[in-house]
């Protein structure tokens, strides 16, 4: 199952946005909770030679999720005047590296100091 799908099962019903919908998948708009989904595959012959890519990628989505001011789609529009919580949800493979959970930490700290918080998931 991927993961969006996945984290669809486990937020709450109704929060899933249209698809293709600008930096979010997820919005619980009783909560104001703004959840993103993404997946890193830090087996990739260049994450495990450079661990530092990990964060670099996580650093961009993070950057994403904390600038998101406004998008409309399908009749379903979000601003940032309505959330109150901005999530990053990532899953990564159960083979990640050391070096590499060195660079998840770091980024789940960047993530704090802007606002939004980074879960991260091991999958197989």
């Amino acid at each position: 199952m991927p993961w969006e799908d996945y984290l669809g099962t486990q937020l709450p019903a109704g929060s899933r946005l249209p698809p293709n919908f600008k930096t979010f998948d997820f919005f619980d708009i009783a909560t104001g909770v703004a959840t993103s989904a993404k997946t890193l595959d830090t087996t990739t012959a260049a994450k495990m030679a450079n661990p530092s890519q990990v964060y670099s990628s996580l650093k961009g989505n993070i950057d994403t999720a904390a600038g998101f001011t406004e998008y409309g789609l399908k009749d379903v529009t979000v601003s940032s005047s309505q959330i109150t919580s901005r999530e990053l949800q990532v899953a990564v493979p159960k083979a990640t590296t050391s070096a590499q959970w060195d660079q998840i930490n770091r980024a789940i700290e960047y993530g704090q100091s802007k606002g939004v918080t980074v879960k991260i998931t091991k999958v197989d």
